[in-house]
């Protein structure tokens, strides 16, 4: 039998380089019975009012991977919360996307967190809108309770564009001149739908009239106060917020772990890596077996801890103890 000659030296270069690509970009699994600082799974952390528990966790509550290609959370990697501030002014801010929406409350009973847009809390009776939200449905999804505003911005601001008389839309014009701040918008007008009132706008074929169209999720009660908040008062019922409800992880070994007590750890880009019991082990396949440790309890602490100014959780302590993250900045290497 012919023998084929082995592979060039740089052939295997190039596969180790494969390889090691590989791995650090999805992260290895946690070995088995190996430990980890238990304080980044401490039962529960308050930022100002909110109480941040799992499958959420603070963004500087994290650890790197055995192997230091990377970093995971004791909790969902879309569950990441910033916390701004000190004490009872703290804000927990929760990124989707490309912005960064306040964090109201988090209600773990029915798995439902109350999110306001950042930009319009900030920004009085007539809040600029800006941009839709969007975020990814891994684990986040609307509830029942929500529903859609439409906004059509900067409308019949070209030359020769009229608006018709006696319009209908007339009766969903925003009288606000705020709504239109941004540069890249004109002097047009602009209005706002309710999903049930869509038909008007289509009637009227704003499409073809407006420089831009945003829709945003709203509580749905808030648009059935007396009297009607639309459409000069959107921003009464923009700074009630939206919800949004998380699930179970999809993944059968995450579902393994919880059901045992234990919490999932999951790399940056959204892999299983491990389940993480209490005292520090790390269960194989989850807390019921060899080598693991007790399951959490249930129990919630009750303390109020401050963040760590770095991202990883010190190993010398049980409970971070320092000064809080925001937002604007998060390392880079965080996702």
């Amino acid at each position: 039998m012919a023998h084929l000659p082995p592979p060039p030296p740089h052939s295997l270069f190039l596969l180790f380089l494969a390889v090691h690509g590989f791995v650090a970009s999805h992260g290895l699994p946690l070995p088995p019975s190996s430990t980890y600082n238990d304080s980044m799974c401490s039962e529960s952390f308050w930022c100002g009012g909110v109480d941040i528990k799992y499958p959420f966790y603070l963004s500087n509550a994290i650890q790197e991977t055995p192997n230091y290609t990377s970093h995971y959370s004791c909790g969902y990697t879309d569950m990441k919360i910033f916390c701004q501030g000190e004490g009872a002014a703290a804000i927990a801010t929760l990124p989707l996307d490309q912005y960064n929406y306040t964090v109201h409350s988090i209600i773990y009973d029915n798995r439902t967190i109350v999110l306001g847009d950042k930009e319009v809390l900030k920004s009085g009776k007539c809040p600029t809108v800006s941009h839709n939200v969007t975020f990814s449905y891994e684990w986040l999804n609307y509830t029942d309770s929500s529903t859609n505003l439409t906004f059509f911005l900067d409308c019949y601001s070209r030359p020769g564009d009229q608006q018709p008389p006696n319009s209908q839309a007339e009766d969903f014009q925003v009288d606000c001149k705020g709504i239109n701040s941004p540069a890249r918008r004109g002097d047009g007008v602009s209005f706002v739908f309710t999903s049930e009132q869509g038909n008007v706008s289509g009637e009227y074929e704003l499409v073809e009239h407006c420089s831009e169209i945003v829709v945003v999720p709203v509580h749905e009660e808030v648009l059935m106060s007396e009297p009607p908040l639309l459409p000069n008062d959107y921003g009464v019922v923009l700074e009630h917020g939206f919800q949004l409800e998380w699930k179970q992880s999809r993944e059968q070994a995450c579902n393994l772990c919880e059901e045992s007590k234990g919490r999932c750890a999951y790399s940056e880009n959204r892999q299983f890596i491990g389940c993480l019991c209490s005292g520090g082990k790390v269960g194989a396949p989850d807390c019921n077996g060899s080598g693991a440790a007790a399951a959490y309890p249930n129990t919630s602490s009750g303390k109020f801890f401050r963040t760590a100014p770095s991202i990883l959780v010190p190993s010398e302590n049980k409970r971070p103890t320092c000064e809080l993250i925001s937002p604007e900045d998060k390392p880079s290497s965080v996702v």
